[in-house]
């Protein structure tokens, strides 16, 4: 029985009390996932694809009243409501009690047969990327599925399987998709970036100095979410100012006159100041433009980060595009392209530590 989730309303999945995250681990911890997510601006728009072979299980959050109110000629029960083969299941924010004592028995009736899931969280690749990487993976399977969920700059792959699916066969696909989403792949289970990342560093028993421009602060919020990070982390310096980068950092002036605040030099130059702290073994600096204004046209959404160690540094480059930036106000994008730089530290932070 497939699940689909309807998202109603721009900003549904960042108001108090949906927990996207949460949601699908309560799915995964049943070895049920989500196989389609649909988003909609409001209720009118909402277009379910027709199903006519399978049932379906649709869980609504958001802004549902209006789409809720049009599934007329349904048979309303206490908590869904059945329409031709789908079965709805209203839930404008996160019940986990609704999950459990409903949705999941829902799917326990329904299925045939016993599953199991394997989970690669990927980062940087949007799924239409990501199903052009495992095409030849996914080519020719029975009994075997792949899921792709999209949320932000992630993309979960679910690959669900009978238990009569011989062990070898899964095996080969699971390695052969691990192959390919090697350079992507930060987590094999339901985890965030960011404690992915975390735990990995408080593992390795190495010590990290970091120096934030734009995401101001926000990398290292991140990582000190996860309990003992005092452990690992022993400075984070918010350089926001030229001067500040430049007296801190020891940032030479001429590199930010001549290259500018938001480059590959200075990104460098910040990393390479914080190696100055005899105690860092890692180092991860980060500039950029979060606008509305820019030193040079075209910059807005333009970051780099460095990362690296008293042997070599290296500077990533990333330029961030908001989807539909005509219809978000300046603080959202602000927040959208900041998010997008904290993260892309993560990531490449996470990557760092693999190698090593």
């Amino acid at each position: 029985m497939d699940v689909y989730l309807i998202v109603i309303g721009r900003k549904a999945l960042t108001r108090p009390g949906f927990d996207y995250g949460r949601f699908i681990t309560l799915l995964g911890d049943r070895n049920y996932g989500v196989s389609k997510i649909i988003f909609a601006d409001d209720g009118e728009s909402v277009v379910v694809p027709a199903s006519p072979e399978s049932e379906r299980l649709i869980v609504l959050t958001g802004d549902i009243s209006a789409f809720v109110g049009s599934l007329t000629g349904g048979e309303e029960y206490a908590d869904i409501i059945k329409k031709d083969r789908d079965i709805y299941v209203p839930m404008p924010v996160l019940d986990e009690n609704l999950v459990r004592e409903t949705i999941i028995p829902l799917l326990n009736s329904r299925c045939r047969t016993s599953s199991n899931t394997v989970i690669f969280k990927t980062f940087g690749k949007t799924e239409n990327e990501l199903r052009e990487i495992l095409s030849a993976c996914m080519k020719g399977r029975s009994r075997i599925s792949f899921a792709f969920l999209e949320h932000g700059q992630e993309c979960d792959v679910r690959i669900t399987y009978t238990k009569s699916v011989p062990s070898a066969i899964i095996n080969d696909v699971v390695n052969r998709t691990g192959a390919a989403l090697e350079n992507c792949v930060y987590a094999y289970k339901d985890i965030s970036l960011a404690k992915s990342v975390a735990r990995r560093l408080m593992a390795s028993g190495r010590k990290l100095a970091i120096a934030e421009s734009f995401t101001g602060g926000g990398l290292a919020a991140a990582l000190i979410a996860s309990p003992g990070m005092s452990n690992s982390l022993i400075e984070s310096l918010v350089c926001y100012s030229n001067e500040s980068k430049i007296s801190r950092l020891g940032v030479p002036a001429s590199t930010i006159e001549k290259s500018g605040a938001v480059s590959p030099d200075t990104a460098f130059e910040m990393a390479n100041g914080l190696l100055s702290n005899l105690r860092a073994d890692i180092v991860v600096a980060t500039t950029g433009n979060a606008g509305p204004t820019a030193e040079k046209d075209g910059q807005v959404g333009l970051f780099y980060i460095a990362i690296g160690d008293r042997s070599a540094i290296h500077v990533f480059e990333q330029y961030y595009q908001t989807k539909d930036p005509d219809t978000k106000s300046v603080d959202d994008i602000r927040r959208e392209i900041t998010e997008a730089g904290i993260n892309t530290a993560l990531f490449e932070l996470g990557r760092y530590l693999n190698k090593r």
